[in-house]
């Protein structure tokens, strides 16, 4: 994409995320977002498979597993400003980790999402609240996709473990879970996943002990 088709496309584009780097998600004027990637390292893996392209496969796959996330229109890049860019449907809704504040017992629809997820296969390393939109039609769906990764069949229960884990980190989310019931999320959780019942229990096992 040229410098000038660049800025014909983001004229009059409202900035939704910034950072130190510069602008991170545009809400463009006709109503879809354009979210911008940098590469971090000079050498890196993202030189041959931008993140851009990951997202956008990622929403592709998503949208496979009958999993709401957003509908990308185009991966392009922009040399100027030495940034890969999606351009694709805004989704409406609002973050889980706002709606939870509210409203703690959205966490159970959480806990059954995040057992389709994985039972689909799918290892979202960025599963905080803030990356889980509330759709308007009640369903939850992802956003910041390329931070997701697929698999055949449904995941082990170490990588399930793992996952818990950014639940976990951040303190809105943690107070989100708390006010549920830890214990409940997991009740929640396992009886809407395919693992047996003794995989169930070191699953459980092992994320109330760490």
């Amino acid at each position: 994409m040229t410098a000038d088709q660049y800025g014909q496309l983001t004229r009059g584009a409202a900035v939704l995320s910034r950072d130190r780097h510069g602008d991170k998600v545009l809400r463009l004027a006709d109503g879809r977002v354009l979210k911008l990637f940098r590469r971090k390292r000079r050498f890196s893996s993202s030189m041959f498979r931008p993140y851009a392209r990951r997202f956008a496969d990622a929403a592709s796959k998503l949208a496979q597993l009958n999993i709401p996330a957003v509908r990308v229109h185009d991966v392009r890049r922009v040399s100027h400003i030495q940034r890969d860019v999606v351009i694709y449907d805004f989704l409406p809704g609002r973050t889980l980790r706002e709606a939870a504040t509210e409203d703690a017992k959205l966490m159970e629809p959480m806990a059954r999402f995040l057992a389709q997820l994985h039972d689909g296969g799918v290892y979202f390393r960025a599963i905080h609240l803030g990356n889980v939109l509330v759709l308007p039609d009640g369903r939850l769906g992802l956003i910041d996709l390329s931070e997701a990764r697929f698999r055949r069949g449904p995941l082990p229960v170490g990588l399930r473990v793992r996952n818990f884990k950014p639940l976990l980190r951040y303190p809105q989310d943690i107070a989100a879970l708390q006010s549920f019931g830890l214990e409940r999320f997991l009740d929640c959780y396992l009886a809407a996943s395919s693992l047996s019942a003794a995989r169930g229990m070191v699953l459980r096992r092992q994320i109330t002990e760490k």
